[in-house]
């Protein structure tokens, strides 16, 4: 049986490249509430195959701690490939990026429900939305309540930076802020705040989930295992 996940209870999920076998292995050897594995950016493109092939051993058992799967994003030609792969007992949830339109949500929790119950899973597999472009933003509140699978909603502030032409706090300001509206609209907890630079200080990571938690973000994605204990404090 996997472990319990109530997004409400999440304070920091940590990305693990779902291709890189050592990674995988030692995906749980850190404090994060959850698990992403990461068949999207942090997976080339010729190892997407070796990628659902490691995370399918993975949830085909019992992890010890909810895990998420990062699909591609849904305009690629993936997405069956990624659902026949991770849907299975070890299975929390599917992190959904680059989302811009309700339809595509709905399809996407339509194959995740079909492959659920042709596994024999009677539990709801969840869904965690990703906006991560002004068309995302603008449609957060639509994709927040897409449907019901929909548990959560987060900011990935990457792609959107470069579709806003902005890097400053202040032109992401009211990004951030629409999608805290969405969560909250949504009878949903608050996001998952976008992930921190590996690389970055304590110091700025610090201050930057700080300012998260005080817009109303709830969690936060991490790539340095050093930087969860001061977001699990934070979002504590």
């Amino acid at each position: 049986m996997t472990t319990p996940f109530n997004p409400a209870d999440i304070r920091s999920y940590f990305y693990v490249p779902a291709s890189d076998e050592v990674l995988v292995a030692k995906a749980f050897d850190n404090e994060a509430d959850a698990v992403v594995f990461d068949l999207e950016d942090l997976t080339p493109e010729d190892r997407k195959e070796a990628g659902r092939k490691l995370v399918n051993e993975v949830i085909s058992g019992t992890p010890p701690k909810p895990v998420l799967v990062r699909i591609n994003a849904l305009d690629t030609p993936h997405l069956a490939d990624d659902l026949d792969a991770i849907v299975g007992p070890g299975l929390s949830a599917v992190r959904v990026p680059k989302s811009e339109h309700p339809a595509d949500i709905r399809t996407v929790a339509r194959e995740l429900d079909k492959r659920r119950a042709a596994a024999g899973i009677s539990r709801v597999i969840g869904l965690q939305v990703m906006v991560e472009t002004a068309a995302g933003v603008l449609a957060a509140a639509e994709l927040a309540q897409a449907t019901h699978l929909v548990e959560s909603i987060g900011l990935g502030e990457g792609d959107l930076k470069k579709d806003l032409r902005t890097a400053t706090d202040e032109g992401l300001f009211a990004s951030r802020a629409q999608v805290v509206l969405a969560a909250r609209a949504a009878r949903l907890p608050g996001p998952v705040q976008v992930t921190f630079p590996p690389s970055g200080s304590l110091e700025d990571l610090k201050a930057s989930t700080e300012l998260g938690r005080s817009l109303g973000y709830s969690s936060r994605t991490l790539l340095n295992p050093d930087h969860i204990p001061t977001v699990n404090a934070i979002y504590g």
